[in-house]
């Protein structure tokens, strides 16, 4: 069969996924996947002119369509940032429109290509996450300066022990960390405490907000994390963060190691410029289906499906602005190097963990940081993508519950 031929039957097949569907239903432009030089229509459009097209050749496609694929296979945004030949052409609001149906529709296609079997096998099922271990409660916080701010919390493990704070991503909240809060093991060694930054999730916006965009930074960020600790009466915590989250870790170590017990960090970047844009908070494109698709496209097929589905759904549901507001801290402000020379991981001990399926954060960089700063031990985890504890906390659990029992012992 050609794979042209190939690629039509997929494209066939995956539109009868209901969730296809009905993206593909509401697309105006056109949309249509070349394979070398033969185009396959996915969407006719209504009346449009533009036109929406992505492009690889016959190689890539096959790549990105198997089961399991390798890292920068795993979705159209890994794959164009792999360069490997794959491409978007169109206007950029188009693309930005088009992006969270090319995200789902890929996805449909591999199974289309696999077979059911072999989708089931590779994703697993899914324990029951004890949602009912959790404590949660309000906790007012004096941020920002002269101001003040409700925000939400959850707990969950021995009060007796030392405190973890768990640190969400960008434009994310706490709920990325349920399967490792209410984990036995872990509550046994510490108290699990999470929080929603302020305009995320559950928590308020300050009180003197009057609708200006969100726009996080280094010292906002780290206030916030000061605040929290005097409202909730913690003097010294330990700090477990995911990107963003991992990047603020790295300045609080380094800014205040009087209130750290030591970090275990997540997909840690150098550097990670390009992952801020204009269309994650754009009129013209639905910010929560393209927030999620951007999150999608840095989940590994290794993770389960239902998880996945979880940690892009989280993002579906963000405040307008804020995903891109934490990328001005994440994306265009930090970097390692200001960091790094004053951690000392003797004082506060230090592991970085990085899922091979990560290029916002990719291994190479988290093992650069690593090595920059004497003492810190990396860890790279086979078949995880950007988010594990959400998209595979059992896998991650593997390398987390170590470190962690260690750290405590430490403490």
């Amino acid at each position: 069969m050609s794979a042209h031929a190939w690629m039509r039957g997929l494209v066939t097949a995956a539109l009868a996924d209901p969730a296809v569907a009905r993206l593909a239903g509401r697309l105006t432009q056109r949309l249509v996947l070349v394979v070398d030089q033969a185009a396959v229509p996915v969407v006719d459009g209504t009346g449009e002119d533009s036109i929406v097209s992505a492009h690889a050749p016959a190689s890539v496609w096959r790549e990105m369509l198997v089961a399991l694929p390798s890292p920068g296979r795993q979705s159209m945004g890994a794959a164009m940032r792999a360069n490997c030949g794959f491409e978007l052409r169109g206007e950029p609001v188009r693309i930005a429109q088009a992006i969270p149906l090319l995200e789902l529709l890929i996805e449909a296609m591999r199974t289309a290509a696999a077979g059911p079997d072999a989708a089931t096998a590779s994703t697993g099922p899914t324990a029951p996450v004890p949602l009912e271990r959790l404590e949660s409660r309000y906790l007012r916080i004096d941020w920002p300066a002269n101001d003040h701010c409700w925000i939400f919390e959850e707990a969950a493990g021995d009060p007796s022990q030392p405190v973890m704070l768990l640190l969400h991503t960008a434009g994310a909240d706490s709920r990325q960390w349920h399967a490792l809060m209410t984990d036995p093991e872990l509550g046994r060694h510490w108290r699990l405490a999470a929080f929603d930054m302020p305009c995320h999730g559950r928590s308020r916006p300050s009180a003197g907000w009057r609708g200006e965009p969100w726009q996080l930074d280094t010292e906002r960020y780290l206030a916030c994390i000061r605040a929290w600790m005097r409202a909730a009466g913690h003097t010294r915590v330990a700090i477990a963060g995911c990107s963003m989250g991992a990047a603020i870790g790295l300045a609080f170590l380094a800014r205040h190691p009087e209130l750290a017990l030591g970090a275990i960090l997540l997909e840690t970047p150098f550097r990670s410029p390009g992952r801020r844009t204009p269309m994650l908070d754009h009129p013209a494109v639905h910010g929560g289906r393209f927030g999620a698709a951007w999150v999608q496209a840095l989940l590994s097929q290794h993770s389960p499906a239902a998880e996945r589905r979880f940690a892009t759904w989280i993002y579906s549901q963000a405040g307008p602005g804020v995903y891109e507001g934490d990328l001005a801290f994440y994306s265009d402000e930090f970097d390692a190097a200001h960091h790094v020379g004053a951690i000392d991981a003797g004082r506060t001990p230090l592991w970085l963990m990085t899922g091979d399926y990560d290029y916002s954060a990719s291994p190479a960089d988290s093992r650069r940081v690593a090595d920059a700063i004497p003492g810190a031990r990396f860890v790279e985890m086979n078949g995880l993508g950007h988010f594990p504890m959400t998209e595979n906390p059992a896998r991650l659990l593997e390398h987390f519950r170590p470190a962690a029992i260690e750290l405590r012992r430490g403490v």
